[in-house]
């Protein structure tokens, strides 16, 4: 189940239907979990000397594999099958009476909600999968008795891993299934060691929202970054967009329909508590961070991804760099920084300071000069990112330009300069240095004025091209001498 702005085949929908809704799953999620639980009930009843939890969790793990395999080798024959119906329509005879795109759409809608439901289950065999995986891993690496008592006291449904709370603690919270208070002294209680989704114990087996963890775990899962449109009572069918209670504009107060901003969907005042958030659309399109209206659900999940680099802005909207100031000085220095690593690696005295921590809130920005997460866009709105940047980028100058021999030793002088011009001349110059251009070929730096200029020939390039003729010609020499030696003889 991914975002239904972003579908699994790649395309966009700014208008979808209400089942193509994200917060809805076709199938429902907790099936291989209850189908993997039975098989495992039923391999511990048929065991007698006493195995392991490792070894059902095994057992359960080569199950899932073998279902996996069956739906990938099911893929196949129907791709094969696909391909021998696409010749057979190729040398088939048109039929200028019969409505063949009608009667090929009506043929086909069973293929394809039998194709969406094995690929349904295919990720869900891929998530479980991984979750025994790791359940192996902590058994492993915890001792016998205490990794029982630890699994035994996580509840997992619709992919919560639900822990037991203790009982003292500060204020009562909100049971996000029932709606009721939690009151710790008298009622156990759990909460989603991933999402926070918090939950009576008795009512973690009617769960029905998908943690925002798996949603967000997706190997194809992206943001939305389209201005969605609000969606009217009538396309929903009167119905909240999760839990399909009814809602309305001009009923009671438990059925009042509020707007999720994010997916233009309309909630009840159980999946809707007013919570607030960047909508990352808006940032992209507007630079606007104002926190506006989403569900609990969205809510989970941009809490979830708020660190994470998922947005390329430079892809999303050229328009907005080019009119907005500050993004574009954060671009520069994104740029200049990522330059300014190839020194920082070479050097001894910037590993020994370990001077790349200064990015520790910012580890990406040494892997990619376009990725932005949901945080740093808000912070960039509000005017905080840039001055933050600015004072590294002042740092990581003031090493390379002053404090270290070895970075400022790898420096270039503009060997296009006039005469006229000495101290312009002597300046040592950097690949982020203003004003300065590189060699495409040599990467190496001079003025932009000087290159613009005499951009034809670049020095560095014509003394490497001399060198590799100097081996040639000498062997070229010896070769003739040779000849004329035979010749003489």
């Amino acid at each position: 189940m991914s975002s239904y702005c972003s579908l699994e085949d790649g395309t966009q929908s700014s208008t979808p239907s209400r089942k193509g809704s994200w917060l809805v799953a076709k199938i429902d999620e907790n099936e291989v979990d209850s189908e993997v639980q039975e098989m495992m009930d039923t391999w511990r009843s048929g065991q007698t000397d006493g195995q392991t939890d490792i070894a059902c969790i095994q057992a359960a793990l080569e199950y899932c594999r073998g279902q996996l395999k069956e739906l990938l080798a099911d893929e196949d024959v129907d791709e094969k099958i696909d391909e021998k119906e696409k010749e057979n329509e190729k040398t088939k005879p048109i039929d200028i009476i019969a409505t063949n795109e009608e009667q090929d759409v009506l043929g086909n809608l069973p293929n394809c909600l039998d194709r969406q439901q094995k690929a349904a289950r295919k990720q869900m065999y891929f998530d479980k999968i991984v979750q025994l995986g790791l359940e192996i891993q902590a058994l492993q690496d915890q001792s016998g008795p205490s990794a029982s008592g630890v699994e035994e006291d996580v509840v997992r449904a619709e992919g919560h891993e639900f822990e037991m709370q203790p009982v003292r603690g500060g204020h009562n919270p909100c049971c996000e299934v029932c709606m009721h208070t939690i009151w710790r002294l008298v009622q156990w209680w759990r909460r989603c060691r991933t999402c926070g989704m918090r939950a009576h114990s008795k009512c973690t087996d009617d769960v029905k929202r998908v943690c925002a963890g798996v949603l967000s775990s997706r190997a194809r899962f992206e943001l939305n970054t389209i201005l969605c449109e609000e969606r009217s009572l009538a396309e929903q069918g009167y119905q909240c967009a999760e839990c399909s209670a009814p809602i309305c504009f001009d009923g009671t107060s438990e059925q009042e329909a509020r707007l999720c901003d994010y997916s233009g969907e309309l909630f009840c005042p159980n999946c809707h508590w007013n919570d607030t958030w960047s909508i990352p659309a808006r940032i992209v399109h507007n630079l606007d961070a104002n926190p506006r209206p989403v569900c609990r659900a969205v809510k989970q999940l941009l809490s979830i991804v708020d660190h994470r680099p998922l947005i390329d802005i430079n892809a999303s909207t050229l328009s907005l760099i080019k009119f907005h100031k500050e993004l574009r000085r954060v671009n520069e220095i994104r740029r200049n920084i990522l330059l300014m690593k190839c020194y920082f690696v070479s050097c001894r005295t910037a590993r020994r300071l370990r001077i790349l921590q200064y990015l520790q809130a910012h580890s990406h920005f040494v892997d990619s000069a376009v990725m932005y997460s949901l945080k740093e866009l808000r912070e960039l709105c509000e005017g905080s990112l840039l001055p933050e940047l600015e004072q590294i980028h002042t740092v990581f100058r003031k090493h390379i330009e002053e404090e270290c021999e070895t970075c400022r030793g790898n420096g270039f002088f503009c060997e296009l300069c006039d005469d006229s011009s000495p101290e312009q001349k002597n300046k040592v110059l950097y690949p982020f240095t203003e004003l300065t251009r590189s060699c495409a070929t040599c990467l190496a730096v001079y003025h932009k004025k000087c290159f613009e200029r005499k951009s034809l020939s670049c020095p560095r390039c014509d003394r490497r091209k001399k060198r590799h003729e100097i081996p040639t010609t000498l062997s070229t020499s010896s070769s003739e001498s040779e000849k004329v030696e035979k010749v003489a003889e």
